[in-house]
């Protein structure tokens, strides 16, 4: 029997772009989503040729694999000398993807093969050739998904209280989501400023309280993976949301 698969769990947020081909039909997030990745597409990764393989497992998700092609060493049998041959092979990472605009929706889980690669890695590779295609509808972000009650256990060791919290924001592109406040304004700085990503650091040297309205907002909104967090106590212990991530 073989071992069980690992997956990481990550968040696509599909941000649009205000100018694309104008032959290129206007798509919804999830058809999109649907129409690039119904084909094999061959992509750099590590400096080595990478390829996204769609598979027919299913209607509802996207699923496919990222595979690479390896070289290994091999003997011939006893009869024939023993000698070294090279022998290729390729091995993959299976990847689910929900492409539907809903709650929860969006979500990305990548299996864990380090014969493939780690990933976060593949998908940043990933993600930038489909990201460097200028004409298309979307710019793709991602963010890996992980659990908030691990930043609360963090900031309650050191008493509430924080040097700084930094966040990495993707302007929202669903309705659905937490964030109250927060989602709104980086909603209005987006739209504002055609923004994609926005950084905001809240910093003291004396401290910020780590319960306040700002941050348990900013939390909820990074949890469904729509931000990257990190936060350093007033000691200089840190604590960040990338090895924290959700398997």
């Amino acid at each position: 029997m073989g071992m069980a698969k690992v997956f990481e769990q990550f968040h696509f947020s599909l941000i649009e772009r205000d100018q694309t081909d104008l032959l290129e039909p206007a798509l919804s997030r999830e058809d999109w989503l649907r129409s690039k990745l119904s084909d094999t597409i061959e992509f750099s990764h590590a400096g080595k040729p990478f390829y996204w393989v769609p598979q027919p497992y299913s209607d509802e998700f996207i699923i496919g694999v990222i595979e690479r092609q390896k070289i290994h060493v091999v003997r011939t049998p006893p009869e024939d000398g023993a000698q070294e041959q090279e022998s290729s092979f390729y091995t993959g990472s299976m990847v689910v993807i929900d492409p539907l605009n809903r709650p929860d929706g969006q979500r990305v889980a990548v299996q864990n093969d380090q014969q493939v690669g780690q990933p976060n890695a593949l998908l940043t590779s990933f993600v930038k050739h489909l990201n460097d295609q200028r004409a298309h509808q979307y710019a793709v972000h991602f963010k890996p998904l992980f659990r908030g009650d691990n930043f609360w256990r963090f900031a309650e060791k050191h008493g509430g209280q924080l040097e700084f919290v930094r966040f990495r924001f993707t302007v929202p592109n669903m309705i659905f989501s937490a964030g109250g406040g927060v989602k709104k304004g980086l909603k209005r700085i987006g739209e504002d400023t055609d923004a994609q990503e926005i950084d905001l650091k809240i910093e003291s040297d004396d401290g910020i309280r780590a319960d306040s309205q700002a941050v348990k907002e900013g939390l909820a909104y990074g949890e469904e993976g729509n931000a990257k967090v990190t936060a350093k106590a007033l000691n200089g212990d840190r604590w960040s949301s990338t090895t924290e991530r959700l398997s």
